[in-house]
């Protein structure tokens, strides 16, 4: 199994709130215009989540990530689900490996297309851009390959366990549920053994972000993070602010990601 299936599976079973955020993302995305940036322009459709969207996945695997998100969603029509909700419908359908794209195929190509997204401002990139350029005017070669990198997937594993840690609650029997969780569908010894060395690590932000190339990985390992736990403690609250800053987040990044997934304001 690679690292990133690994990292889908976690996303859908390691916090009981990921789910939600899949089936937020999967209703919401077409319903705000594509995007969750307030975009007022007559084409808001093609700007914002969904231009990237476009962008990353040709119109085939657009259609099929789309009926099935709306198999995965009480069999919503086509015309209510879009762009990055088509990728959380098919990860919910367990459909997500029909998509594929400049970032590869699903959780890593959700987490990328968040990140773009939620960075669009920092890195000065025009909506409108998003509809009519190709994604490598947009970004660098080296920005899209570190996104979808192995070491980008086995980056996102790392912060959503290090997530896991924030309010103690990271024992044996916790442990044994995320091994049973990530290893549904078969998984190397190599895997379990790099699991399981992450999991018993002390927690420490500081190494954990000293592994990030650039800001867009950062804004990756953010999104991942909140996939992983429920938001419900001061613990975790305090640890994705702690997280944030380690990563350079600003602010208006943060809340994008926040708004995009469902997700509290840490």
């Amino acid at each position: 199994m690679a690292y990133g299936s690994i990292v889908e599976n976690l996303i859908k079973a390691l916090a009981k709130e990921g789910k939600t955020r899949l089936e937020h993302m999967a209703r919401n995305s077409i319903n705000s215009g594509g995007s969750i940036s307030g975009s007022t322009h007559a084409n808001a459709e093609e700007e914002g989540i969904t231009g990237i969207f476009k962008k990353l996945f040709g119109s085939k695997e657009v259609t099929n990530a789309v009926n099935t998100a709306a198999n995965a969603t009480n069999n919503m029509t086509s015309g209510q689900i879009g762009s990055i909700g088509a990728i959380a419908g098919a990860i919910l359908g367990g459909g997500s490996s029909s998509i594929k794209g400049a970032l590869g195929g699903g959780a890593l190509a959700m987490l990328g297309t968040l990140a773009i997204n939620a960075l669009q401002n920092k890195l000065n990139i025009q909506p409108a851009a998003l509809a009519s350029e190709p994604l490598e005017k947009i970004l660098n070669e080296d920005q899209i390959e570190s996104m979808k990198s192995e070491d980008t997937e086995k980056l996102m594993l790392c912060a959503m366990i290090s997530a896991a840690k924030a309010d103690g609650q990271l024992d044996d029997q916790e442990m044994d549920r995320i091994m049973g969780k990530v290893g549904e569908n078969g998984i190397t010894a190599e895997e379990q053994n790099f699991i399981r060395s992450e999991i018993n690590k002390p927690l420490n932000i500081q190494n954990l972000v000293s592994g990030i190339p650039n800001s867009l990985v950062a804004a990756q390992v953010y999104a991942a993070s909140l996939f992983a736990i429920d938001v419900n403690t001061n613990a975790e609250r305090q640890y994705l602010k702690e997280l944030a800053q380690a990563l350079s987040l600003d602010a208006d990044a943060v809340k994008r990601i926040h708004d995009m997934t469902g997700t509290p304001s840490a």
